[in-house]
């Protein structure tokens, strides 16, 4: 090699798409680089040396560029350390047009030279480019046939019930490319099956054979790792529960077909699970529609008679429903709008209340004669019942015979209903009336210079928790006794701001014990908020100040 002539570092790339084959001695990989260096050996008086390095990838396919060897030899291009790349065929660099077109700017830019040792061209003029374009064309055009041929064997071969691989379910074993069953696993499974139809549901059965120590399938992996055996979840356990494969049925693109395999459960098993699991879902479908129920639709007008309908709207993920006040056109009034769920609850509770009030109720009888108080009392308290566990359609309906009609004012809310139903059966004469009105309860608050109306829940009721207002008291007495642990040099070495927030959290651990109890069983005023705890920065140590400042409308 003369003097004149400038050394080019080579870089030998080689790809196989599939493992087989890799473990003899002598693989095809081994023989793309030995064509390769061949190659370069035959261009030795253009100065071409073969790095040591080698860039193999066994396994890989030329359809993605997530290849290790490949990814190695794009960063030594970008990094100057190789000059030319050499490959048996080009289809072994890339079978992608767009992949090819990154790789290639990524060569350009790296003034790195790319050669084909079966395939002769030249990429330093428009010629070679327009021909290597026309190769990766094919290859690419090669990638997709054979694609489609496999898609259409697998299809081919499940419609004849062949097992054509993926994770093997419980209760078979793989041999030959054939499930075959095992017994202590096929017994599992049926019992699975009976059990779920003894069961709650779903995550009854997931807690009881978790308890019981019942796992799902151990299976060893290529590299000798082992996946499975560990509890059920909701999701696995339910695919099981509908897996036809336990049928003896192959499915492909929601068709079944007969399987080469051994059923393990029985038609008529099989069946009664699918039709709990479909009753099942369409409860839970319809527990969470009945909750979207606006059943209070074409019952609610404001004070100045503008009827009130249902409105949704959504936030982060979060369904919230409303009532709010249709504007006429010239309407002088700003409208209304209020929580439908908490309307709803207080319209409702309000209605309980008085239908369980035997007193109101024999007051409101008096002017009817002829009526059996005590069976009249007896079937408001049930009516009363019905109301507070009803929801959706059904309570919708109970209302609906009531005739109940709302007026939410500015300062309060009014219902009416009709008693007749309840009384036809027992009062052979209504001369009296059977309209009762009932006041919702509610309150008045400031917000800003504006006075709007509140819902609050009857007096004395309880509502569940709030369960970030009881770990602001759990952070509360943390805070004081982090304080108290402390010495007057930690205290002040503390940054400031970190120092105010220990001592504005830890003061809310004086709160006065009874407030501290309505907060703990939820009967703390609705309108006692984290927010106002925390803004409380001059919240004073006298309990019955705490009372005004805290509780007060």
């Amino acid at each position: 090699m003369g003097e004149s002539t400038k050394q080019r570092r080579c870089a030998i790339y080689t790809r196989k798409s599939t493992e087989e084959g890799l473990e003899k001695e002598f693989n095809t990989l081994d023989a793309q680089r030995e064509a390769c260096g061949a190659y370069i050996v035959s261009q030795s008086h253009e100065g071409w040396v073969q790095l040591a390095n080698h860039y193999d990838d066994g396994g890989y396919s030329g359809g993605s560029m997530e290849r290790p060897a490949l990814q190695k030899l794009l960063s030594d291009v970008a990094d100057g350390r190789v000059d030319v790349v050499v490959v048996y065929k080009i289809d072994r660099l890339t079978r992608s047009l767009t992949d090819f077109a990154k790789i290639v700017e990524t060569f350009d830019a790296a003034n790195c030279s790319f050669v084909s040792v079966t395939q002769s061209f030249n990429t330093t003029n428009s010629m070679g480019r327009l021909t290597l374009n026309v190769l990766l064309s094919f290859a690419q055009f090669e990638r997709e046939v054979a694609a489609e041929r496999i898609r259409d064997k697998i299809a081919a071969s499940k419609k004849r019930g062949m097992w054509m691989g993926g994770p093997v379910p419980l209760g078979y074993e793989v041999k030959n490319r054939k499930l075959l069953v095992v017994p202590e696993e096929a017994a599992t499974v049926r019992e699975i099956m009976q059990r779920y139809l003894e069961t709650d549901g779903v995550p009854s059965l997931v807690e009881e054979l978790e308890r019981d120590g019942v796992v799902s399938k151990r299976r060893q992996m290529r590299d000798g790792s082992v996946k499975g055996g560990t509890p059920f979840r909701r999701g696995a356990l339910a695919h099981l529960l509908s897996n036809r494969i336990y049928l003896g049925l192959i499915t492909h693109k929601g068709k079944a077909y007969e399987g080469e395999h051994d059923a393990i459960v029985d038609q008529e098993l099989f069946d009664r699970v699918q039709a709990k699991l479909t009753l099942s879902n369409g409860r839970s479908r319809g527990m969470a529609n009945a909750s979207r129920i606006s059943v209070l639709a074409g019952r609610v007008n404001d004070e100045h008679g503008r009827p009130m309908t249902p409105c949704h709207t959504q936030n982060h993920g979060k369904h919230y429903r409303y009532y709010a006040s249709i504007l006429r056109d010239g309407s002088r009034h700003a409208a209304v709008r209020l929580p439908a769920r908490g309307l709803e609850r207080a319209v409702i509770d309000a209605m309980a209340s008085f239908l369980s009030d035997a007193n109101r109720l024999r007051s409101l009888l008096d002017g009817v004669k002829d009526c059996d108080r005590q069976t009249a009392v007896s079937a408001a308290r049930d009516l009363a019942s019905k109301l507070r566990s009803a929801e959706g359609t059904v309570l919708k309906n109970e209302l609906a015979d009531l005739n109940l009609r709302v007026t939410v004012g500015k300062h309060s809310i009014n219902a009416t209903l009709d008693l007749a139903c309840l009384f036809e059966d027992t009062c052979a004469e209504k001369k009296g009336s059977t309209v009762a009105e009932i006041d919702v309860t509610s309150t008045t608050r400031a917000y800003g210079h504006e006075q709007r109306l509140r819902l609050e829940p009857p007096v004395g009721s309880r509502t569940a928790p709030n369960q970030m207002l009881i770990n602001l008291l759990g952070r509360a007495f943390e805070a004081r006794d982090k304080l108290l642990a402390m010495d007057d040099t930690d205290v002040a070495a503390m940054p400031i701001r970190q120092r105010r927030h220990l001592e504005r959290t830890a003061k809310l651990s004086y709160l006065a014990p009874d407030i501290v109890i309505a907060i703990l069983d939820g009967s703390q005023p609705t309108h006692l908020s984290v927010r106002k705890l925390v803004r409380a920065a001059s919240l004073p140590l006298d309990w019955a100040a705490q009372r005004r400042m805290l509780l007060a409308n």
